[in-house]
């Protein structure tokens, strides 16, 4: 367990190095928004075609050879990116990351999980708070480490990147390869119970409840940039450290799945606000009260899907979701970035708004308290 937590940690501080400036770096080096929407799609679809054959590799052959290879992937990505040879290899550097990433979206969280066993939603919940605890933190230093390395070289956060994935990479061969205990359930039941989690209001809850950001987390560095470059390292930390908070937010409210439809509500108003706000003070506050409530949904969805999953098909269940959302952000991610160069990223960001509102008129406001039974079983 401290050591899927160890490898979850040094990845996410890994991503941090360089999303916390990414976009301002790419058109620091003369790159448009509307180019950047292309990168972001081509990351995405590379995401969707890669899910399934790592998920599947990692629930029935190897968990530690998916996760090195997907290491092994971003760390050539991220090379390519520090040597910014022209736009054609952006695009590859890009493809290359979401493949490497779809090694790792469903099976990381799929390691905390195997291990702890089966559980109710609530329980899910709070494993997932945990997760996204830990996330945090890490990200917070691995952001202060992108920002002074971005201060000192631009180029240098890609290198940071790379030092903390080949420390993870350290970590997963200390892995013990626990697929290889597992008896495999025939190819057919594995296909059917894997397949079966797209059914239901959860699924499609869960796809669109990872993609609804799309447009703020595309574009909220160039609206904080919009005051200083400064502000854009304070929003960073902000969004961040409000996310430490998210898991004990749920507790300390109450909230659970059955308030998911106020949540979504409450999330469009607050975009909204961020997307149209210029005094930098309700910008920094919206956009952190958004970050806030986009964990909040994210947390209450996944620990409700991952609570009907079955551990010998879970990676493969958690990378058709992922599939299905980076589908969907690849689709929407140029469109944002158009609107965004054309319109203005306050148009854009309203985007995102539009799909918190679809989330809540498909969730309701009955508040059952057991709105879901999608529970797959042999």
């Amino acid at each position: 367990m401290k050591r899927a937590y160890g490898f979850i940690i040094l990845s996410a501080a890994g991503v941090a190095c360089f999303s916390v400036v990414d976009v301002i770096y790419f058109q620091t080096v003369g790159y448009s928004l509307a180019f950047i929407g292309v990168m972001t799609a081509a990351f995405n679809l590379a995401v969707t075609v890669a899910e399934l054959p790592f998920a599947i590799l990692f629930d029935r052959y190897s968990n530690k050879l998916a996760l090195q290879i997907g290491n092994l992937i971003r760390i050539a990505a991220f090379a390519l990116f520090f040597l910014n040879l022209n736009a054609t290899t952006l695009i590859a550097a890009q493809i290359l990351a979401g493949i490497a990433v779809a090694a790792s979206s469903g099976t990381s969280n799929a390691l905390v999980l195997n291990t702890v066993g089966p559980g109710d939603a609530t329980r899910m919940t709070h494993i997932f708070g945990r997760v996204t605890y830990l996330i945090a933190a890490a990200t917070i230093v691995g952001g202060l480490v992108g920002a002074i390395v971005f201060h000192l070289q631009p180029a240098l956060i890609w290198a940071a990147a790379i030092a903390f994935y080949l420390a993870a990479m350290v970590v997963i061969a200390t892995f013990k390869d626990a697929t290889a205990q597992i008896e495999k359930i025939p190819w057919r039941v594995y296909a059917r119970k894997s397949l079966a989690v797209l059914r239901g209001r959860t699924a499609f809850l869960y796809v669109i409840a990872n993609a609804s950001a799309v447009a703020p987390f595309i574009l909220w560095q160039l609206k904080f940039n919009t005051v200083s470059i400064a502000f854009v390292f304070l929003g960073f930390f902000g969004m961040n450290a409000i996310s430490l908070l998210g898991p004990f937010v749920i507790r300390w409210l109450r909230i659970e799945y059955r308030h998911l439809a106020v949540v979504a509500v409450v999330n469009a108003a607050v975009a909204a606000v961020f997307a149209f706000a210029e005094m930098p003070a309700l910008i920094l506050g919206s956009f952190i009260v958004h970050v806030l409530l986009q964990l909040v949904l994210v947390i209450l969805v996944a620990g409700m899907f991952h609570a009907g999953i079955e551990n010998d098909v879970r990676a493969t269940s958690a990378s058709i979701i992922s599939m299905a959302d980076s589908l969907i952000v690849a689709i929407i991610a140029p469109g944002v970035a158009l609107v965004g160069q054309y319109f203005g990223i306050e148009w854009a960001i309203l985007i995102s708004c539009v799909l918190y509102v679809l989330i809540a008129a498909v969730a309701g406001f009955k508040g059952a308290k057991a709105p879901l039974k999608e529970t797959v079983h042999d």
